[in-house]
């Protein structure tokens, strides 16, 4: 479906098959791609777990209203996920490069895989699979399963919505990224398998002489061979000349102390990686790489230009599917808020001023504060002596 459903595919089949006790899965080949599969992961994440914190609102104009999706979009939105959960799949769906969320009756679902019909009085959606995963195998009327098959088609709009992720720049900078950084990390882990290569000679005896052809032909197959283990094994042992008796030698303790140690570039090749993702996602790379210097800066900047973009698509997508143009005319709208929680004792002074001004109504700063609408909020209130120009308050 896309590239990071790849990475993450990657990630996954490696981890369950390489034995991380021995060698092998820091020196094969999928190793100088690890650490651009955890940066990447490691930024989506963030902001999919960033934006999860977000509660989907129903309003009426300005004016917070029930509705009977809330507790679909805001608790469980079907019975295999919880509300963070499912919008933490949405959005690895939508970075990925596409998003199919379904409606089958009050249950929503992220289509795993799906074939896309294209029309110009909607699109439509066959052969949807949900995948569950397998520690929550569900009873179907075939037995037991990990997947939920629709039969039915789905029309954009009517019973499901469809998303594509618009952020062309960073699949592209990743695909140059694939190519350029495993190259250097790859340059890494030689250097590195070089400083404790473990060295040694060892004389073989050989009695049986060979005519000239043979012996080339021996010299350039011993030589390949060599080369190869030379990059990947931990020990290597290397036929000496000299006379036909066995003999050992250990030779990797005369250099290996003269080698630099490179396990510390590691590190920052990762922060650089993550640099450029979390930059092209609009996240600061602080708040991947955990710096708490300001933090707070950082949250507000995650939030203003990736969270409330995303969250916000999001909305539309809902909006579509669940709100008619009928009700949108009369001021009926879908958003997503409260993506952080204010101290609302650090800002006492400011919800006051905001609260007592009469500007905006209680639910709305209550929302500004990240907090749940009440009954009765929908109302102005003033308590401040404010008097319009050229009239005299109580006081004067």
């Amino acid at each position: 479906m896309g590239l990071f459903s790849e990475i993450w595919n990657s990630v996954k089949n490696k981890n369950r098959s390489i034995d991380v006790s021995g060698y092998s899965a820091l020196f094969s080949a999928e190793a100088s791609l690890g650490i651009k599969s955890v940066a990447l992961e490691a930024c989506v994440t963030y902001l999919a777990r960033l934006i999860s914190k977000g509660k989907f609102v129903f309003k009426d104009g300005n004016s917070i209203i029930a509705s009977d999706f809330d507790y679909a979009l805001n608790v469980k939105p079907n019975p295999n996920q919880t509300a963070s959960e499912f919008k933490i799949a949405m959005v690895k769906k939508l970075l990925n490069g596409e998003l199919l969320v379904v409606k089958d009756g009050d249950r929503f679902y992220v289509a795993d895989n799906f074939i896309t019909h294209y029309s110009l009085n909607g699109n439509s959606f066959s052969n949807v699979v949900i995948n569950f995963d397998e520690n929550n195998v569900v009873l179907s009327d075939s037995g037991l399963s990990t997947q939920k098959y629709f039969e039915k088609v789905f029309t954009q709009g009517v019973d499901c919505f469809h998303l594509t992720n618009d952020n062309i720049e960073l699949q592209k900078y990743i695909d140059s990224l694939w190519k350029d950084y495993g190259k250097m990390f790859g340059i890494l882990i030689t250097n590195q398998l070089r400083v404790g290569q473990l060295r040694a000679k060892i004389d073989i005896p050989v009695n049986n002489k060979l005519d000239d052809d043979e012996r080339k032909k021996l010299q350039r197959r011993f030589a390949t061979t060599l080369f190869e283990k030379m990059k990947r094994d931990p020990v290597v042992f290397i036929p000496a000349d000299g006379p036909s008796k066995s003999s050992y030698e250990e030779i990797s303790a005369n250099k290996s102390a003269s080698l630099q140690n490179q396990i510390t570039d590691f590190g920052n090749l990762r922060k650089v990686f993550i640099g450029e993702v979390a930059g092209l996602l609009g996240i600061p790379p602080a708040l991947v790489l955990g710096e708490t210097a300001n933090n707070s800066e950082n949250l507000d900047l995650a939030i203003e230009a990736a969270a409330i973009p995303l969250g916000n698509k999001l909305s539309e997508g809902f909006t579509s599917l669940l709100i008619r143009k009928s009700g949108y005319k009369v001021g009926k709208t879908l958003e997503m808020t409260g993506f952080k929680t204010i101290n609302i004792l650090d800002r006492a002074d400011a919800i006051d001023k905001v609260g007592s001004s009469g500007v905006i109504k209680i639910n709305e700063v209550r929302e500004a504060a990240g907090l749940s609408p009440i009954e009765d909020g929908d109302r102005i209130i003033m308590t401040k002596n404010y008097t319009k120009e050229g009239e005299n308050s109580e006081n004067s």
